[in-house]
């Protein structure tokens, strides 16, 4: 695969829980239920759309996300919500287990871009990541 032409909520929802997928395999976890806190990363040097700059100050901003366990479907709706449009690259962690709810990192570039330009079209699932 080695562009990616299409991107909407359906199949960045597919791709993250297949990014999910994979970190439960290796970290040997189980759970029934996942939660997400989106950590914003402005990259130096990088410049910046107006659509950048209006996730950025108004749906990436402190009072919507900041260090909150959000639904698997808050946060597609977050990371989606200028589709085709989606952040170039996600880093995904597992964070811990709060009671029976796993809860994963999501590090994400504040530059939305439309599906050919996207980051790690490698993984099979982009444009996320499992965080090494």
């Amino acid at each position: 695969m080695d562009k990616l032409t299409q991107m909407n909520k359906e199949i960045l929802e597919e791709n993250l829980l297949k990014t999910i997928d994979e970190i439960k395999e290796e970290a040997s976890i189980s759970f029934e239920e996942c939660r997400f806190i989106i950590e914003p990363v402005l990259e130096k040097d990088k410049p910046l759309t107006s659509e950048d700059n209006f996730m950025r100050l108004n749906i990436f901003s402190e009072e919507n996300i900041g260090n909150k366990k959000i639904s698997l479907k808050q946060t597609i709706g977050v990371l989606g919500g200028l589709e085709p449009l989606v952040p170039i690259w996600i880093n995904v962690s597992f964070l811990e287990m709060d009671g029976d709810v796993a809860v994963f990192k999501l590090e994400s570039s504040l530059r939305f871009r439309k599906p050919t330009l996207l980051r790690n079209v490698d993984t099979g699932h982009a444009p996320f990541k499992v965080a090494k």
